[in-house]
């Protein structure tokens, strides 16, 4: 197990000269990734999640060792990998595709790997006593601490240590050699337990299923015991009820091994229900890292917001006033809206000034009441969809264009065309700034970092 550790990361690809055009006209961003900070713990299940093109891939195989890094620095370990190749990383991949040989069965497919990888071995004496030899790095060492060193006595010192090392080797001989047959049967037979798949051991993929061969690629992966497991988006091919059942599956082989998990995908379903933390990515930026429920409860911009939730969250254009103890909010229709500020979230002092601010109100359907109070705001129902355990209803404010979702737990007796009553729950609304679309709300402590120094520093080095 190995933990990881990103700083300020950058990835670029070579450019046509239309996207060259773009970039020096400021259109574009010559990255890919850009400026990608993050620490995964060693046994940590992480899950980058964002729309296609966001870079996720993109960094998983710079972890991998599949793409070269353009800036920054990556650690496996304590160990700067940024130019350690893939072989040597300790990792495993599991692709989209499976990637699994067609002329081989299941058992061949997971052995493969192990027959050509070569790992560490006592060397033996004919006792078979590990045999010892001088630490030639230790000594190294101390050579430097010589050429530095201004002191006699300390020379001295060190000269002797040196001696001591020579004259009594304490390192174990090492030699690599391939696995035998019995250590690949058993990795495999242990693998195919996990997995529950030793039935399919003789199969080729060609005979299983898609969910089949899913596991089988997993334990491709699992046999080698790698410090990290990579996963690039390995349930996208398969069917929704199979989805489920391997998101289960996968969590559950994570709980067993206990290694460490990158995981990469673009439903932020599978995020919210395996990542221990979700890393939100747009535009080959990072927008927010937290646990599932952070980032659903606060989610430090519009655009996490909208990503995170199904139904996304509902969005409306206010005007906000806000002064000691109350704020009022202004909707496109001219109704307000009044809260206790004791009902909302801590609020940034710039914005509790008395002053009018254009901001966007989010709320999400389930925090949305249907109330009988003829106070409250005016919606009509412009359509019910009944999905079994929950009813969501699509309304439009009155005497406003703009629409929303409203989700309820129960059955409803509401139907097309009714006028309803409904009330937003203070201490569920998110308020983000119009113009930066980020939250108003103090828990964003996190400072718009300017970026465009160091990608013209990068630019310039490409």
């Amino acid at each position: 197990m190995a933990s990881i550790r990103l700083k300020h990361v950058y990835k670029a690809y070579s450019h046509s000269k239309t996207e060259t055009k773009k970039i020096e006209n400021n259109e574009l961003s010559p990255f890919a990734v850009r400026d990608f900070n993050l620490e995964i713990q060693d046994g940590e299940f992480i899950v980058l999640v964002g729309p296609s093109g966001c870079g996720k891939s993109t960094t998983l195989r710079m972890i991998a060792g599949l793409e070269d890094i353009t800036g920054g620095e990556l650690y496996i370990g304590d160990v700067l990998s940024n130019n350690v190749d893939a072989s040597k990383r300790d990792i495993a991949m599991v692709f989209q595709n499976y990637a699994l040989y067609p002329h081989m069965n299941s058992y061949q497919n997971m052995a493969y790997g192990l027959k050509l990888r070569k790992i560490p071995k006592p060397v033996l004496d004919k006792e078979l006593n590990p045999v010892y030899v001088v630490d030639k790095n230790q000594i190294n060492s101390l050579q430097k601490q010589i050429k530095k060193s201004q002191s006699v006595d300390e020379i001295n010192e060190l000269n002797a240590q040196i001696q001591e090392l020579k004259n009594n080797p304490s390192l174990i001989k090492m030699k690599m050699v391939h696995y035998t047959k019995e250590e690949i049967d058993e990795k495999i037979q242990k693998a195919a337990e996990i997995l529950d798949i030793k039935a399919l051991l003789d199969r080729k993929p060609s005979e299983m299923s898609g969910g089949q061969r899913q596991r089988v690629a997993l334990g491709r992966a699992l046999v080698r015991d790698p410090k990290v497991f990579l996963l690039d988006e390995p349930l996208s091919n398969l069917d929704a009820k199979l989805r489920a059942s391997m998101r289960n599956e996968i969590v559950k082989l994570h709980k067993k091994v206990q290694t460490t998990f990158v995981y990469v995908t673009h439903d932020q379903v599978e995020a919210m229900t395996m990542g221990d933390r979700i890393v939100v990515m747009k535009d080959g930026v990072i927008q927010q890292v937290g646990t599932p429920s952070e980032i659903y409860d606060n989610p430090i911009n519009l655009f996490v917001a909208g990503f995170i939730g199904t139904p996304q969250m509902n969005t409306f254009p206010i005007s906000f006033q806000a002064g000691v103890k109350t704020a009022e909010v202004l909707l496109s229709n001219n109704k307000k809206i009044s809260f206790n500020l004791k009902d909302l979230k801590e609020i940034k002092n710039g914005y509790i000034d008395g002053q009018s601010h254009d901001l966007i109100l989010g709320v999400r359907g389930e925090h949305i009441a249907i109330t009988n109070n003829q106070k409250d705001l005016k919606a009509e129902v412009n359509f019910v969809e009944i999905l079994g355990n929950t009813t969501n209803i699509l309304c439009k404010l009155v005497d406003s264009e703009e629409e929303f979702n409203i989700s309820v737990q129960e059955r409803s007796a509401i139907s097309q065309g009714d006028i309803i009553h409904v009330r937003f729950k203070g201490e569920n609304i998110h308020l983000f700034d119009k113009e930066t679309g980020r939250t108003i709300y103090a828990f964003d402590n996190k400072p718009i970092i300017e970026e465009t120094n160091i990608l013209g520093e990068l630019a310039n080095e490409e």
